[in-house]
């Protein structure tokens, strides 16, 4: 149920951009973590932007590629010219989308370790950037893990959903129009939500439109499970819109 060969197709076409932006990810954040002048801006900025803003450029690139770029230029043809399934495609194509965040994750997740290793972060500095008063202590490796999780079962349920709209459309312009619109979207409203929580009321109802509400590093710094729950709900998200993509694009007609 799984194409080595179609694997490698896909890594060799979007092998460069991974490499660029997990790149820039673990370098913005050695950064942020170890420069004085950043440090208390690690969650607000890194971890409440730039942690969902650059996984999601990978994942708006990377999914239209998976299938409805190549079903648009006629490439999805020759793939199922070979002896391949449609349902191994649509596993493959999946197990690409999944490692490739899980990866980008895993090195920036032990970047910051060792980084904060060496020099670990006072919790009330950190806190004290992104609004977040009575913080005790030094950050560490566990809430490190546990921050890195939290952004990652997000970026799976994004990811989710673009692989979906890949496999549902059969042309580029609706899969990146549908996508980029549902990343765009969430992205924004993050942002903005950021405003609203260091005290601009009139934003702070934005959280309510982006999926990235549902990472919460907040929850963690402070010691609670809420983080626990709603990333219980993201991997659900994640599920659903993985299975109802590769069923779709098992089932449905495609312009041979």
């Amino acid at each position: 149920m799984f194409s080595f060969p179609l694997f490698k197709q896909t890594v060799k076409a979007n092998g460069l951009i991974w490499v660029v932006l997990t790149a820039v990810t673990a370098i913005l954040l050695v950064q942020f973590a170890v420069l004085e002048m950043t440090q208390n801006l690690l969650f607000l900025i890194f971890y409440g932007v730039m942690a969902m803003l650059l996984p999601a450029v990978f994942i708006l690139i990377s999914s239209n590629k998976l299938f409805a770029s190549q079903v648009d230029r006629g490439s999805m043809a020759y793939v199922l010219s070979t002896p391949i399934r449609r349902s191994k495609v649509a596993l493959t194509q999946m197990a690409f989308s999944v490692l490739t965040i899980a990866l980008m994750f895993v090195i920036t997740t032990i970047a910051h370790i060792a980084v904060n290793a060496n020099d670990p972060l006072s919790l009330e500095l950190a806190g004290s950037g992104a609004g977040i008063t009575g913080l005790t202590g030094d950050l560490t490796t566990e809430m490190i893990v546990k921050v890195n999780l939290s952004a990652m079962v997000v970026c799976l349920a994004m990811s989710g959903v673009c692989y979906m709209f890949s496999a549902i459309f059969n042309q580029s312009k609706y899969s990146l129009g549908f996508s980029g619109t549902f990343v765009g979207v969430s992205v924004l409203a993050n942002m903005l939500a950021m405003f609203g929580s260091l005290g601009v009321e009139a934003l702070e109802n934005f959280k309510y439109v982006s999926i990235c509400t549902l990472y919460d590093y907040q929850s963690i710094l402070t010691g609670g499970d809420d983080w626990i729950i709603k990333g219980a709900v993201a991997l659900a998200i994640a599920v659903v819109t993985y299975v109802v993509g590769s069923v779709w694009f098992c089932k449905k007609d495609l312009p041979l």
